[in-house]
């Protein structure tokens, strides 16, 4: 009977495993991120946009409301600060992202280099096991032959072989 196929390095193979998974959600996380941001920063463009034509609108009216339209630029120019923030933030982002893609990569690889490991160890075991099998099935063959002989071989009496 042969023995049961055994990696010493499931473990680390595990181990390994858990730590790429890791490593794919925290990329998940941070595209999640840079993605949130991306949505902000197109609502921040269009509030600005359509405070600008209410701001344009209120101009080309013939009357004029100073203080009105010094509260609105006032609040374009904060949304437009708020936007240059929220633009640096995403900078970071995509940094972070890039960093992510990278730690995973990193990890697939010695994953990879585990797994590969692995399936050599296995391509070594089948061929023991097989050969063993071989080995013997020649051997009951040999045998199997060796009785097969012996019962059709002609039986020679003693005294007809003097």
């Amino acid at each position: 009977m042969a023995r049961r196929f055994r990696f010493r390095l499931e473990t680390l193979l595990r181990v390994r495993r858990i730590a790429e998974r890791e490593q794919q959600r925290q990329l998940a996380a941070r595209q999640a991120e840079l993605a949130r941001l991306d949505k902000l920063i197109a609502e921040l463009l269009a509030e600005i946009e359509r405070w600008q034509q209410v701001l344009l609108g209120e101009q080309s009216s013939a009357a004029l409301d100073a203080t009105s339209l010094s509260r609105q630029r006032a609040w374009i120019a904060y949304l437009r600060q708020v936007l240059h923030v929220q633009q640096a933030l995403r900078g970071s982002a995509v940094q972070e992202v890039e960093a992510a893609r990278r730690r995973l990569s990193e990890a697939r690889v010695r994953t990879r280099t585990v797994e590969t490991l692995r399936e050599r160890r296995w391509q070594e075991y089948r061929q023991e096991r097989e050969s063993a099998e071989q080995t013997e099935a020649d051997e009951l063959a040999r045998q199997l032959l060796y009785h097969a002989r012996a019962v059709t071989a002609p039986r020679v009496k003693p005294s007809e072989a003097d």
